[in-house]
């Protein structure tokens, strides 16, 4: 296979395979105890911690970082300048970090030199730690970097003491910052939110060397001790099962067909945290011959949208929190398609045909554009057992991957007839298809046979580490409804580009998402007041129209399947002025020309949103 750029692929992969190797003796480094140190007093105090806070307080460094100093800061609001020799560092609460020398890695991300990047590291997931790579392994060198160094730090004296000490003892220098984005209306938020405010607030207990005391006073931070149960440190069979599948993806890929790796698992096995690992891995790759894709068919916990959606993203920029840090309405997914509702089980062929839908967008996107070496990400359900089996194996038949990684509990037996089995291709061959989809797509026996035998893919079980965290652990966890909860705040609230807009609603066709059963199947403009809407774009919008129903002089279509629905974004519909015949809707979108369907679905809505947009402050 002729590669034009393979020499420099295999040396990139090799170098990287060599700072995980020289890394992995240093995935955790637990400071000594010092004598001054009151183990007693300290085990007295944790027994007396909240159950909301064990998680931390057991864990919690009362010491300084073994080796790091602060060096001081500069600018207001202030920047710390710190000088980098742990194995890791690990702060609460969220932040911007700068690496001068590019020897920092976070959650498989080698940050890129003089950039800043922002961490999400509230308690609503595990926290993610500043990790060391070893310098003998980086090209970039004090040498080469002095003149941008002190054109970086703006004080002269700090920016040559931070040369001086990397250049006497090695290591990085990091800068730290606040987020600007913390105070915008998602984190105010959830800091007042009566349910929600345990997990965005932090009891700080301050160091007693002054410049940690005020880093943490100033950033609003809290340094805490990086251990495998409070803090995402990728195992060793994590890192080893990511390096295999970057070096088949650089080596095997052609243009016109994308390397392909399918993540299941059960529900809490950790299949998020797991392949934005792999994300941010493969993303120290992406350049002008690979690309990097990310389907979302996990509609009830989505990684880029709100819930009740599937969607693809050409990734370009590390994951580096969950989806509440991350979600944008602007830009959007690549293709974002609105099923309207959080599972699958009362409309499951409509499911596998928005999944069908995805990949051919995905491909006629792919022929319009500059062909690269893909790797697809497909991030599936946590529906291990009956109709959700049925729904996976077709899901992979439909994507043909290269590799499928299931991700495993080892605490579960494996006799236990609610485990999710091995899904091996013994075990495709083996799993009944599901007929009514089979049935809608019009395959016969034959077709059958040739569909499914035409795979080959490499079957890669990883034991979870989330089961054993779950028993070590006390702490509460967020259900999936929280979550699509906490998406839904973010969406709406994160950025300052909300919008005050108006749509007649005679100039949309209304679509029902929900059945006929339901209440709320039938739109009527007043019924929408204080609800959530997708705002869709059709071609067909003539052929739609014709077939809706006119009801209250608005055109509507209920329980309607036969349509794939292109979603623009989401709005909150404030007021419907019956006088005007128009919506008053709140949204982030900025596009709203192609906007011709209104659909509503099962949206998971805060309750406080009724109240909330009233008291925005719009641009």
């Amino acid at each position: 296979m002729k590669r034009s750029s393979s020499s420099i692929d295999q040396e990139l992969t090799n170098n990287d395979d060599k700072l995980y190797q020289e890394s992995r003796t240093k995935m955790v480094r637990r400071s000594s105890p010092r004598p001054e140190y009151n183990d007693e007093k300290q085990k007295e105090s944790n027994e007396q911690a909240t159950a909301l806070d064990q998680r931390v307080c057991d864990k919690t460094s009362y010491r300084l970082p073994r080796y790091s100093l602060i060096l001081g800061s500069f600018s207001e609001p202030p920047t710390y300048v710190i000088h980098f020799l742990d194995s890791h560092l690990t702060f609460l609460q969220s932040f911007q970090i700068c690496s001068l020398f590019g020897r920092v890695r976070i959650h498989g991300y080698t940050l890129h030199p003089s950039t800043f990047y922002s961490v999400y590291n509230y308690r609503t997931n595990s926290p993610l730690s500043i990790e060391f790579i070893n310098s003998n392994t980086t090209t970039t060198t004090t040498t080469t970097f002095l003149p941008d160094i002190k054109s970086f730090i703006s004080d002269i004296q700090l920016a040559e003491n931070a040369l001086f000490n990397v250049q006497q003892k090695g290591g990085d220098i990091i800068l730290i910052r606040k987020e600007s984005n913390n105070d915008l209306s998602f984190i105010n938020i959830m800091r007042e939110h009566q349910t929600y405010k345990n997990w965005f607030l932090e009891s700080y207990n301050l160091f007693e060397q002054d410049k940690w005391k005020q880093l943490e006073q100033n950033l609003h931070i809290r340094l805490i001790e990086t251990t495998d149960q409070i803090a995402v440190i990728p195992r060793e069979v994590y890192i080893s099962t990511v390096d295999h599948i970057i070096n088949r993806w650089l080596n095997e890929t052609l243009e016109d067909l994308p390397f392909v790796v399918l993540i299941c698992g059960e529900k809490d096995m950790g299949k998020s945290t797991f392949i934005r690992y792999l994300t941010n891995r493969a993303l120290n790759h992406i350049n002008s011959t690979f690309s990097l894709t990310y389907f979302d068919c996990d509609i009830g916990q989505c990684e880029f949208s709100i819930g009740g959606c599937l969607s693809y993203i050409n990734l370009d920029s590390p994951l580096l929190g969950p989806p509440c840090s991350h979600i944008k309405s602007n830009p959007k997914p690549d293709r974002l398609l609105y099923y309207g509702l959080v599972s699958p089980q009362t409309s499951p062929v409509r499911y596998l045909q928005y999944v069908n839908k995805l990949r051919q967008l995905w491909n006629i996107d792919q022929k319009k554009t500059n062909q690269k070496r893909s790797l697809i990400l497909i991030n599936t359900m946590g529906w291990g057992t009956g109709l959700g089996l049925e729904l996976l194996k077709e899901t992979i038949c439909m994507c043909c991957p290269n590799v499928v990684i299931q991700l495993e509990d080892s605490i579960i037996s494996s006799q236990d007839r609610k485990k999710m089995p091995d899904l091996t291709l013994e075990w495709l061959l083996q799993q009944p298809v599901f007929e009514p989809y089979r049935c809608q797509i019009q395959m016969n026996n034959k077709r059958q046979q040739d569909y499914d035998g035409q795979l080959n893919y490499e079957y890669i079980k990883v034991k979870s580490a989330a089961a054993s965290n779950r028993i070590d652990s006390n702490t509460s966890k967020l259900r999936p409804r929280d979550h699509r909860l906490l998406a839904t705040w973010s969406y709406f609230f994160f950025s300052s580009n909300l919008s005050h807009i108006h749509l007649s609603w005679s100039q949309l066709v209304h679509v029902s998402l929900l059945d006929n059963m339901n209440k709320n199947s039938i739109v009527i403009p007043d019924s929408l007041e204080h609800s959530i809407v997708a705002l869709c774009s059709s071609e067909k919008i003539d052929q739609l129209r014709n077939s809706a129903v006119s009801i209250n002089e608005t055109f509507q279509l209920s329980n309607y399947q036969d349509e794939f629905f292109e979603c623009l974004g989401f709005g909150w519909i404030e007021h419907c002025n019956k006088k005007t015949q128009t919506y008053e809707i709140y949204t982030p979108v900025n596009c709203l020309s192609n906007i011709n369907l209104l659909v509503y679905g099962a949206f998971d809505t805060p309750d406080e949103f009724q109240y909330m947009f009233s008291s925005v402050k719009l641009k």
